[in-house]
């Protein structure tokens, strides 16, 4: 199949794509790539996920997936209707639960709503709180309000409870950013000490296009603290 096909995703169309070469067919493969950077700390720290993992906006190509993680429940909080049908015929019975999430509104009767759609899996699993063991985040500070997220999240994960983060100043779709994203890589780190979360591991990547990606990469391990 070719890559027009493979992006070509429900509700974003390639051919009447209204946001340019912001969101091109060549655009979704550098994100795609840039996403996929996040694997190998994935596969690092793999036996260290746990058997119960979020994924933070996965859209149609998620880094978690049943194929890898067969024992594990997995969970993805999404904010695209499109996507959350897209997994949810892609993974039937695997052990998989996409939940939509307005991510730009993690707080008041939308936090409410996903906590209660959340918690009635993990009632399911005879817990009787939501405990992430993981939480993978790759290409979503730029559209959210991510001090906020990482604070909230906090309720969220387990007591050292692993946390990936993949990202690019100002790279993806400037039409969704969020006046709340991250200004820069320092200010970045900065937040996922300050908000609970003890960093492991940091690497910086320098960007492989400048005209498309004019800041360099920030992938980080971390590990949730004292709640």
């Amino acid at each position: 199949m070719n890559d027009s096909k493979i992006l070509n995703w429900p509700g974003w169309p390639v051919k009447n794509n209204p946001y340019g070469e912001d969101f091109d067919l060549a655009a979704r493969k550098r994100m795609l790539a840039g996403s996929q950077m996040l694997f190998p700390f994935i596969q690092k720290y793999k036996k260290d996920l746990g058997n119960v993992i979020l994924e933070v906006g996965p859209f149609f190509n998620p880094l978690i997936t049943p194929k890898d993680f067969p024992n594990s429940k997995i969970f993805y909080w999404e904010n695209d209707h499109h996507v959350i049908k897209y997994l949810k015929n892609s993974y039937p019975n695997k052990n998989v639960y996409p939940i939509y999430c307005d991510l730009n509104k993690i707080e008041g009767n939308s936090f409410l709503k996903l906590k209660l759609e959340t918690q009635i899996f993990f009632k399911e699993f005879k817990l009787h709180k939501i405990s992430f063991d993981s939480v993978v985040i790759s290409h979503v500070f730029n559209y959210i309000d991510y001090k906020l997220f990482l604070m909230v999240l906090k309720d969220f994960i387990k007591k050292d409870g692993l946390l990936l983060i993949n990202n690019v100043i100002d790279y993806g779709l400037p039409a969704f950013f969020s006046e709340k994203r991250p200004k820069s890589i320092p200010d970045t780190i900065k937040t996922i000490k300050k908000t609970g979360y003890n960093i492991l591991e940091q690497k910086i990547f320098e960007s492989p296009d400048k005209r498309h990606q004019k800041n360099n990469r920030l992938i980080v391990v971390a590990r949730s603290n004292e709640k």
